[in-house]
């Protein structure tokens, strides 16, 4: 008895440890944002000349976020038209929808192919992915936008969802340990119903894994939602979000040097990925496993 009420209070004092690291790293996550939050609220003259940097504004004032809404443009290269936000919206949905779809479904067709079909190529696909991951690829860009130009993907949305359609990388790994952790009697029973592989991928499989599915799709999504480096080089013509923040953040205009303007937009960016967060929470932290073998 001794021993084992050393063992749960050793447990006790684990488990305190663990929250207590977990709540300080709450912490440091939740006062930023909250900070970011209220002092995009406070005025030019609260911030500049009252020094008020850390406390509640004295007045909730929009006039940030219309100010960061009006110089929230990009001028492009080709033409010299002016981009502004709500066509910049548009631009970052097209490239960040379909760059994420793209990244997805790929890997996970190849990942499904390696692991459920047992072909003489599925080794050295995995060999091949391996290596990848384990060797440093760097200076590759000069070459990629070579290639970009001579196929026409340059300066192309759509061409930018081709160039993201390959297996390599840790998602490929991800794929193949869920498919080959789901048993093999669901295939059987289905090709026992006559089912071809095509349709056992995508009305068996797939909805099992679509968790896991998902969950890599809103990574992915977050990660093209927030580049402005490829869309920068590759589709400048096409300015999306990150991009027109890149600038925003550049700029010398005077209107919106002050920080409480660069706070708001900030997060006028923010607000689309943190209402899909909101909306896609409960499904993607939620891995539920569903059985349908009849025994």
């Amino acid at each position: 008895m001794n021993k084992l009420g050393k063992q749960l209070k050793s447990t006790n004092w684990v488990h305190i440890v663990i929250l207590c690291v977990l709540v300080l790293y709450a912490v440091l996550l939740l006062v930023p944002a909250a900070w970011t939050i209220m002092s995009s609220f406070k005025s030019v003259d609260e911030w500049d000349w009252d020094n008020n940097y850390f406390g509640f504004p004295n007045e909730f004032s929009f006039d940030n976020y219309v100010a960061a809404y009006k110089y929230f443009n990009v001028r492009t290269e080709t033409d010299g038209r002016q981009v502004f936000m709500p066509e910049q919206f548009l631009y970052s949905l097209l490239y960040a929808g379909g760059c994420a779809i793209a990244a997805t479904l790929t890997p996970c067709i190849v990942a499904y192919a390696v692991a459920r079909l047992h072909n003489k190529f599925g080794k050295v696909i995995y060999t091949i992915v391996i290596i990848a991951m384990a060797l440093p690829i760097v200076g590759s860009l000069p070459s990629e936008i070579q290639m970009a130009k001579a196929t026409g993907l340059y300066g192309h949305i759509w061409g930018q969802w081709i160039m993201k359609m390959n297996f390599l990388g840790v998602y490929f790994l991800v794929f193949h340990a869920q498919f080959k952790a789901i048993p093999m009697d669901y295939t059987e029973a289905a090709q026992i119903d006559g089912a071809s592989n095509f349709a056992i991928m995508t009305n068996v499989i797939m909805p099992l894994a679509w968790s896991t599915i998902s969950a890599v799709l809103l990574l992915n999504f977050i990660t093209y939602w927030n580049d402005y480096q490829i869309p920068m080089i590759y589709i400048k013509d096409y300015p999306v979000l990150a991009y027109g923040m890149f600038s925003f953040y550049q700029s010398t205009e005077t209107a919106i040097q002050s920080v409480p303007v660069k706070l708001a937009g900030i997060l006028l960016m923010a607000i689309p990925i943190i209402i899909m967060f909101a909306v896609f929470n409960k499904k993607l932290m939620v891995n539920l496993s569903v059985g349908g073998i009849k025994g």
